[in-house]
């Protein structure tokens, strides 16, 4: 506070990228955006700080999404999957049903393109992803039950799935896959 009982404005221009590559731009505050769930900023910016002789930067993701089988069925060779029949398939399957889907903030793109976790193995998705659910193939997983754990981002058993690698199979960046995921949806802190 100053002689006129004004309040001397902070100054903060320092986002992730900044906070690790230039201490200088701190001043009064930080903006920690991306880099609150361990994410990288940007390739360019791990790649710099790689390349540095400043002590290395170790950002590990904390974020995880995950969901729960709700259906789980056999489908007959030649039979289609979701709207619009995009996926037959070329022999009989077991299917699951995960209920997430576009509102949830799971991008369309990822219909017959992406993939999910189920018991520490890949699992990929079939037909379109739809408003509030999505089908998987689980033809490889023994004993599956109705509840069973997916996850759609994080790790299980020696596996993971990366919001990089979900963002780079729809064409964005990280912050986009991080700022879609629903604010409904119900978050768990740990």
């Amino acid at each position: 506070v100053n002689q006129v009982n004004q309040v001397k404005p902070l100054c903060h221009t320092a986002c992730s990228a900044a906070i690790i590559l230039y201490p200088q731009t701190y001043f009064d505050l930080v903006r920690l955006g991306i880099s609150l769930y361990g994410l990288w900023p940007s390739r360019e910016v791990k790649i710099l700080v790689n390349r540095s002789k400043k002590p290395k930067v170790e950002l590990k993701p904390v974020l995880s999404w995950k969901a729960r089988v709700v259906q789980v069925k056999k489908v007959s060779k030649g039979e289609t999957i979701g709207y619009g029949r995009t996926f037959r398939t070329n022999r009989e399957m077991k299917i699951a049903v995960v209920p997430v889907g576009y509102w949830d903030g799971y991008d369309r793109k990822l219909s017959n393109n992406g993939r999910v976790l189920i018991k520490g193995q890949f699992c990929p998705i079939v037909g379109r992803v739809c408003m509030n659910m999505f089908m998987v193939d689980v033809s490889e997983i023994p004993h599956l039950r109705l509840e069973e754990e997916v996850i759609l981002i994080g790790k299980q058993g020696k596996n993971e799935i990366t919001v990089e690698e979900l963002a780079e199979k729809i064409g964005t960046i990280n912050y986009e896959m991080i700022t879609r995921i629903n604010p409904l949806i119900p978050r768990k802190v740990v």
